[in-house]
């Protein structure tokens, strides 16, 4: 069996930005977990840069300036489908896909789309692969802990009892010879936040690439990220990659570590923005689909892997899983790359810990 790459360090966060670099062009987002960082050399070769509100975030997609003919209308396209995703995915909506799903599934089978059918597949697959730390029928959670209605309060042990009794993928039967789905039990309800992001990333990014365009970083939000070929440096037209920074998940101001992403997606986890607290302890928004309450083991879960949909679902499935789960994965799945930050046990909130698995010193910089 592989051994992953098994790392453990105490950092202290940096300055984000030098007070010499105040004037270059930095890409902070919605949710201070990641930042797209354009170094001085690079900055000169300038970036055609698109943007959109979507999926409650805001979704960047850059090219190297006049590097592609096709990259306006790359982009044009891009956005749209965006928009389709979005009106598709959304549980916000009662007139989407998912939502149909939610509202009909009960009373009888609901044909869905070939590609939300497969969708759901491969949840499925996740769910199992991580022993049911993944789960989009854990949506209901959402809604009691009021996270949902952006109004947190902690349930009461009925209501939370109930709960998980119509939550679980066993009750989500999928057919394939008709692509329906059916739910097993009543009030189930299917939520793709884990997974929905990374999965509009992919298809945004196969769209991109059917206009030739193979170089250019597409984000949603702070939490994802694709990114495919080079930024393009100034003197030369080879590259190492886009350069994707992780944030100090208490300071958002400060970076901890830089990665420079190549033909890969990035996925981050973290409940820093989304929680509450109550009676003198913070809940935040990422729950556990076995015990009903959320977790706290760590601050963030970053995952690195081919697919921005894979990203995401093991970031949030790593973030409610014990240390030692997580390295067992990345023990049977070399090609997932994961850091993990967690509170320093002394205390310092400047200071956190870091744990990596199968992610070698030439794959990122720790600053």
């Amino acid at each position: 069996m592989n051994q992953p790459s098994n790392r453990r360090e105490f950092l202290k966060g940096r300055s984000l930005v030098q007070a010499a670099r105040q004037a270059l062009e930095n890409f902070e987002f919605d949710v201070p977990d990641l930042n797209l960082d354009v170094s001085e050399t690079k900055q000169a070769a300038y970036l055609e840069t698109y943007e959109k509100r979507a999926m409650a975030c805001t979704w960047e997609l850059m090219f190297n300036m006049q590097q592609y003919r096709e990259s306006g209308l790359a982009a044009a396209k891009a956005m749209q489908l965006i928009d389709e995703l979005e009106s598709q995915l959304t549980v916000y909506q009662d007139d989407s896909e998912v939502s149909q799903m939610n509202q009909n599934a009960f009373r009888e089978p609901f044909v869905v789309s070939e590609p939300l059918f497969h969708l759901l597949q491969r949840a499925q697959a996740i769910h199992e692969s991580t022993a049911g730390a993944f789960d989009v029928t854990a949506g209901k959670l959402s809604q009691v802990w009021g996270f949902e209605q952006r109004s947190g309060s902690v349930p009461g042990e009925e209501t939370l009892a109930e709960t998980l009794n119509s939550i679980g993928m066993q009750h989500l039967v999928l057919d394939n010879a008709s692509n329906s789905v059916r739910f097993a039990v009543p009030n189930l309800k299917v939520n793709l936040g884990g997974i929905g992001k990374g999965y509009a990333i992919d298809r945004v990014a196969a769209k991109i690439r059917e206009h030739e365009v193979h170089d250019f970083v597409l984000h949603g939000g702070q939490s994802s990220v694709i990114a495919a070929g080079n930024q393009k440096d100034i003197t030369s037209d080879s590259g190492s990659g886009w350069p994707v920074g992780l944030s100090h998940p208490v300071l958002p101001d400060r970076r901890l570590a830089e990665f420079y992403l190549r033909d890969a997606a990035l996925g981050t986890s973290g409940t820093a923005r989304q929680g509450f607290f109550h009676q003198g302890k913070r809940f935040g928004h990422i729950i556990h689909p076995k015990t009903g309450w959320p977790t706290d083991h760590f601050l963030s879960t970053t995952v690195i892997s081919n697919s921005a949909e894979l990203s995401d679902a093991l970031a949030t499935a790593f973030f409610v899983m014990p240390i030692e789960s997580v390295e067992e994965f990345c023990r049977q799945h070399t090609d997932v790359r994961a850091v993990l930050v967690s509170d320093n046990p002394g205390g310092d909130k400047s200071r956190v810990q870091l744990d990596w698995f199968n992610i070698d010193d030439a794959d990122w910089k720790r600053v």
